[in-house]
């Protein structure tokens, strides 16, 4: 029962039974004092803050350069604005408690005074009981209204000075330490690092109730509300198997090799090290916040927050932990809006910054993450998706802690690519590691070490909110090559994207290149009408089926790592395993194609292949700690490799989960953020500008 009708009830009994009334002790308003005194606290340790960011000083910093503590301060003046946010929010939820039980004794009050009205002079002598209720009554209420101005007082004293602070944040100059180059285009800094974080994905209606009512407008286009219905009451089954299935995995990973970067999932053992950064940690906590598994991904924040370092005095790829570890990081903050994470984030990328090559402004292959010093690996140069796959994740880092160091790092970078492409298109995959850039070999491939750079060429110019246009233009030149060179359709129906070696084209297909499917639909739905070429939907829901195939052909349901194509063979005859590489790694990349073309046609075939393949994973790659790799998808059941890589967090069940969802934009709206090439979710320029804006303008009252 409400607190007011507790104390109107045991009122009403005292003055029916006694006759009178007489005083007694008022419960209610010492609670209300009690509260008062908190949310005095509260005020005070928001003002010592407020004295103390207007006074910080820092003496570490008085021998470095101006504009090294011009950036420091305004980093600490941005972490004491968010403190004071919280903090403000704090003492908001205590007024509302405040106004609720002031509101409450009044209603109280009033019923105990109309009461006593109303009782026979006999029972109750004018001049006794009623005026000291009366008075009793008067005085509560105006400790109650006093008490609330000047509550309010505070706030107004808070927000006044806060609107100052941001103003003369706003002023300080840049450091021309960190000025841009002319040619590189990033976000103007933004104070908070902090946008809100979006609609979790727990409490979603799958039976026809509110979230079905909001199917996209695209979708209902095409197929009737009954469908689309009766399609999200048939994925709940693999919505809640992909959810159980994430929490399978962490949670043996959390019992056998917590803060390892990888388990072997059938021993329970760890597995390789990625530089001792608890490396499945960072690549599933999008997922987990996506699917609304709080306890888990609170779990891993605070690992972050206590645990992670990167001091591993070894080698790791550069490529690796960039997408991964911070891909990971970013998108944490980008979805939950801690400052904690773009903290890590920021450390992980000063370590990645001293590592690309000056000369040539490529990443270097290797990194020690304890010194910051760069390697080369395997190849004497550079590969194409290794310089081409750091921007996202650099930008992101730049806009929101207005350093423009990390975007023009990794701007250089694809700018030193498309010099060498001038105008091509496609390009091979080897890149020379001095001197002018040049492309070292002839093999063109959207597969393995090709193809995330055509990935981000696109995604660059949609994060920038397509205000860039020449990373459109670069992909619309390649995607026109490739489907002069390289994109085919067999016989039997099956549309497929080759390779190219020294001007020939090679008829085998990695599974790593099904993510072209995903990347065509969102080009044709991305870009404007007059730019979109007809071709690019149709290609991609033919090479999304060719996907779909590899899996559905195989005895186990589940896909081998590449693929031959018989252009004249027919149906059933034209697609074959390449070079015996029959094993399943887990891979996430036909689950992606699958994704997007749900996503924006609505289509439940999608749903229905992804449940396919879930269920498949389901069958043969559970283990007794996580899911595991099997070693030929041509039996069932198939041997498992005692192998998990931590992609299978981080990007497969992602994608299967949100293929599952009635509407996946009430969960992640693309309108708002880009994936990275691992699947972490990042905002879209706009959105985190915008974000951030309302957020300040919502705390300072306009």
């Amino acid at each position: 029962m409400p607190l007011p009708d507790k104390i109107s009830r045991r009122r009403q009994a005292e003055v029916s039974t006694n006759g009178s009334s007489t005083p007694r002790s008022w419960n209610g308003f010492l609670s209300l004092r009690t509260l008062a005194m908190g949310v005095t606290v509260v005020v005070l340790i928001c003002s010592l803050q407020l004295v103390l960011l207007l006074s910080h000083t820092d003496t570490a910093y008085e021998s470095q350069s101006q504009s090294s503590r011009l950036w420091h301060y305004l980093q600490v003046h941005e972490a004491n604005l968010t403190a004071l946010a919280l903090q403000q929010r704090e003492l908001t939820r205590l007024l509302g408690q405040l106004n609720t039980l002031v509101v409450g004794q009044q209603q109280a009050l009033r019923q105990v005074e109309g009461q006593l009205t109303n009782l026979p002079a006999a029972v109750l002598p004018v001049g006794t009981a009623d005026s000291a209720v009366t008075r009793k009554m008067k005085e509560l209420n105006k400790d109650h209204l006093d008490e609330l101005e000047r509550q309010q007082r505070e706030i107004q004293s808070l927000q006044a000075a806060l609107k100052s602070l941001s103003a003369h944040t706003a002023q300080v100059p840049v450091p021309e330490a960190h000025s841009v180059p002319p040619e590189v285009a990033v976000q103007p800094p933004v104070l908070s690092p902090s946008p809100p974080a979006i609609v979790e994905g727990a409490s979603l209606d799958v039976s026809g109730g509110e979230a079905a009512k909001d199917f996209p407008e695209e979708w209902l286009a095409h197929f009737s509300r009954a469908d689309l219905e009766a399609s999200a009451k048939e994925a709940e089954k693999w919505r809640q198997m992909a959810r159980n299935a994430a929490e399978h995995a962490w949670r043996g990973y959390k019992e056998r090799a917590w803060g390892k970067d990888e388990m072997k999932p059938v021993s329970g053992s760890p597995g390789r090290v990625w530089g001792n950064v608890g490396l499945q940690i960072l690549d599933a906590l999008s997922t987990l916040w996506l699917m609304d598994l709080k306890e888990q991904f609170n779990e891993g924040a605070d690992f972050v927050e206590k645990q992670l370092q990167f001091d591993h005095p070894g080698l790791v790829s550069f490529f690796e932990i960039t997408i991964r570890g911070l891909g990971g990081l970013l998108s944490a903050h980008s979805l939950s809006g801690r400052p904690m994470f773009l903290q890590k984030a920021q450390e992980l990328g000063e370590k990645l910054l001293r590592a690309i090559n000056p000369q040539t402004g490529f990443p270097m292959t290797q990194v020690n993450l304890r010194t910051g010093e760069g390697k080369k690996g395997w190849y004497s140069g550079t590969l194409l998706a290794e310089a081409g796959t750091i921007q996202l994740e650099f930008r992101y880092l730049s806009q929101q802690l207005g350093d423009p160091r990390f975007a023009a790092a990794g701007d250089k970078a694809m700018r030193q690519i498309l010099q060498a492409e001038n105008g091509q298109g496609l390009v091979p995959w080897g890149l020379s590691s001095s001197g002018t850039p040049r492309f070292t070999n002839s093999h063109i491939t959207l597969g393995a070490m090709g193809d995330s750079y055509y990935e981000y060429l696109l995604k660059l110019y949609i994060q920038s909110d397509k205000t860039e246009p020449e990373w459109k233009d670069a992909w619309k030149r390649a995607m026109g090559k490739a489907f002069q060179r390289l994109i085919f359709t067999t016989k039997g129906g099956l549309t497929y994207i080759a390779e190219e070696k020294n001007g020939r084209a090679d008829h085998k297909m990695d599974h790593l290149a099904c993510f072209v499917g995903g990347m065509l639909i969102y080009a044709a739905r991305e870009l404007k009408p007059e730019e979109v070429d007809a071709r690019w939907e149709q290609t991609a829901a033919g090479i999304t089926e060719t996907c779909y195939e590899m899996y559905h052909r195989q005895p186990s349901h589940l896909a081998p790592e590449a693929s031959r194509f018989n252009l004249q063979g027919g149906q059933g005859q034209d697609m074959n395993i390449w070079n015996n590489a029959a094993q399943y790694l887990l891979r996430p990349e036909a689950a992606e194609a699958i994704f997007y073309m749900f996503y924006y046609t609505g289509d439940p075939k999608y749903r229905r292949w992804a449940g396919e393949i879930m269920e498949a994973i389901e069958k043969h790659c559970r283990a007794p700690y996580g899911y595991s790799a099997v070693t030929d998808v041509r039996r069932a059941p198939p041997a498992q490799r005692n192998e998990m890589e931590t992609f299978f967090l981080a990007e497969t069940l992602k994608y299967l989960y949100l293929t599952f969802l009635p509407n996946p934009r009430a969960v992640l709206n693309l309108d708002d953020f880009v994936f990275n090439t691992e699947a972490h979710p990042i905002r879209r320029a706009t959105a985190a500008v915008d974000a951030v804006r309302n957020r300040q303008q919502h705390f300072l009252g306009k």
